[in-house]
């Protein structure tokens, strides 16, 4: 069935304007069965997106527990040994670093984060409360959020280590956190 086309000013049949509504009806239908395909599918995809991110979460608050149980651990075992503590703590950047001796020169652990903000594209230097002996540390971030509120669109390592700063790539995220630990 097709559309008739009823030339303007005169009168059509009723047979004709039935059939023209009933092709319209169709095409409604079709097109309402389309949308409510293509939103079960884009439903369906945010679900698996959602999924993954929810796992994504689970898998670093789970990395970040281990972390913060070790942390602990060595601390503890740190403070029966006899070692000194110095922390410093400003807004969202601290450091804490553990001395093997009462004047606190031989420096056997040293840990520090802070929160990075950008308000662009581009790549990101981290600079360090106190500097590392050697580049033989860990450093982290999370992936952190977009200016919307969302979880940032890439995930970026870092690389260019110096004792006194990291390099990390671009990113979409405003905000993040990052924490760096060694001697």
């Amino acid at each position: 069935m097709a559309l008739t086309e009823i030339e303007y000013g005169s009168l059509a049949s009723s047979e004709v304007m039935n059939n023209n509504f009933e092709y319209l009806d169709n095409k409604i239908t079709a097109v309402s069965e389309s949308i409510t395909t293509n939103t079960a599918s884009i439903n369906s995809n945010i679900a698996s997106i959602n999924s993954s991110i929810s796992s994504l979460s689970d898998d670093i608050d789970t990395s970040i527990e281990e972390i913060n149980t070790n942390i602990e651990s060595a601390i503890n075992i740190f403070s029966t040994n006899g070692l000194y503590v110095t922390t410093y703590k400003n807004g969202g950047s601290w450091y804490r670093e553990f001395f093997s001796d009462e004047a606190k020169k031989n420096r056997v652990w040293l840990e520090q984060g802070g929160v990075i903000s950008t308000t662009n594209d581009t790549n990101i230097t981290v600079t360090f409360l106190k500097s590392f002996s050697d580049t033989n540390y860990s450093i982290v971030k999370n992936m952190g959020f977009n200016n919307t509120g969302g979880v940032a669109a890439r995930w970026m390592g870092f690389w260019s280590l110096t004792t006194s700063n990291a390099i990390t790539g671009s990113t979409k995220a405003l905000t993040q956190r990052w924490y760096a630990c060694g001697k």
